[in-house]
């Protein structure tokens, strides 16, 4: 393909010139699994979608099921037919904690990563002075619920820089254990920033947390759903995920882990009535943070069919196929003159999300005319005073539409 820019652009042209281009290209990894994967999605097929990172397109069969659920649940709201919930719910937390490497009484049912990371800041019992690690990477509801609190109850908050381009999971690490202090009693961190798409070496950082009893709690919204994760062995004493980003699940649906050695440390924010809990026993267990009244009960049967579907991929197909589509389009990106990655290259520091930078250019001008000229849908992002456009491909992503987004770079 030439790097002159292209006139008259259209999505019908640049498919067929990347489709043509893919064939003589070396094939990626998840090209041929996402061909089939996109007739059992909702996405429309003129979208170029590649903000998975906000929210990823679900099944078909997802939303089917909490269409039809959703139905029966009006037609007979009666607490006799209600009594399915509380198994349907026993029977996720199960499947999920099978999912994650630990045990079902350490997985609460929550609305999405934020409130589940809420309940990780304010269920935390500290004082005045107290200090609390997070990075400026972190997801801006967790950064805003730590200034509220520690402006509230003078908590010191400690912020580390994140390195965009790191080259080493110890030198990330290195800089936690020289922020650590004798006051330090909380790390909070994203596995993997929304912004840059760094990877946080959550193990290293875990074995320093342990060593002093500092709580670390992770927010794997964007690492749940497209990577294999064993929370035991990543060490974390918390952990966050939604279903509507990368496990391509329903709106609203999301899970806090919380390990059990520490689960008495950890207070629920909210005490409502307990429609789930069928035992005053379970209060025990991580369902003393689902709480929260009533709730959008047939969305645990959206649930449980969207882990349905991705069982029939894999768990360690789907990582592979999402790390060889981040990779690949990492590749095609950079290739396009006046590009520049923001973030690392290391290959246990980065993931499916990448973030551009264009320099002179106007880039909120560059994505409205993505979008107009291809309906190529990314996110704004910002990093070193840089305004970037992140993109967040999935297994659902092909090689053609990958080649359809660097062509549209180059028309302008």
């Amino acid at each position: 393909m030439t790097d002159a820019p292209i006139p008259a652009l259209t999505r019908r042209t640049l498919l067929q010139g990347a489709m043509a281009a893919s064939i003589a290209a070396p094939a990626i990894a998840h090209a041929a699994p996402a061909t089939s994967l996109k007739a059992q999605l909702l996405l429309a097929p003129d979208l170029l979608y590649f903000n998975a990172a906000n929210i990823a397109p679900a099944f078909r069969s997802v939303v089917a099921a909490q269409d039809r659920g959703t139905h029966d649940f009006q037609a007979n709201p009666s607490r006799e037919y209600r009594e399915k919930y509380p198994v349907l719910a026993t029977r996720l937390r199960q499947r999920l904690a099978a999912r994650l490497g630990v045990t079902a009484d350490e997985i609460a049912l929550v609305r999405n990563s934020s409130e589940a990371n809420t309940v990780a800041v304010l269920g935390l019992d500290l004082k005045p002075g107290d200090e609390i690690i997070v990075t400026d990477h972190n997801h801006q509801s967790t950064l805003d619920s730590w200034k509220l609190r520690a402006r509230r109850e003078g908590l010191v908050l400690k912020t580390i820089k994140t390195p965009v381009s790191a080259t080493s999971p110890q030198a990330v690490a290195d800089l936690f254990a020289q922020a650590i202090t004798p006051r330090t009693k909380a790390i909070f961190l994203s596995h993997m920033t929304n912004v840059t798409g760094l990877v946080f070496p959550v193990a290293l950082i875990a074995g320093l947390a342990r060593a002093k009893g500092i709580w670390l709690h992770v927010d794997g919204a964007q690492t749940f759903g497209w990577m294999k994760l064993d929370l035991a062995a990543l060490g974390c004493d918390s952990y966050s995920g939604s279903t509507h980003k990368w496990l391509m699940g329903p709106l609203e649906g999301g899970m806090l882990y919380v390990r059990r050695a520490r689960m008495d440390e950890l207070s629920p924010i909210m005490r409502s009535h307990g429609y789930w809990l069928t035992d005053e026993k379970n209060m025990a267990t991580a369902q003393r943070y689902e709480i929260l009244g009533q709730r959008d009960d047939p969305k645990i049967e959206a649930i449980l069919t969207t882990l349905d579907a991705l069982d029939t991929i894999g768990e360690a197909a789907i990582e592979t196929q999402a790390r060889a589509g981040g990779e690949a389009m990492r590749d095609v990106l950079t290739a396009v003159p006046g590009t520049k990655l923001v973030g690392s290259r290391h290959p246990a520091l980065s993931g499916p999300v990448l973030t551009m930078a264009f320099p002179g250019k106007d880039v909120a001008a560059l994505r409205k005319r993505l979008w107009a000229e291809g309906k190529l849908a990314t996110a704004a992002a910002s990093a070193q005073g840089q305004s970037l456009i992140r993109f967040s491909p999935h297994i659902y992503n092909d090689t053609a539409e990958m080649r359809a987004v660097a062509d549209l770079l180059k028309g302008g």
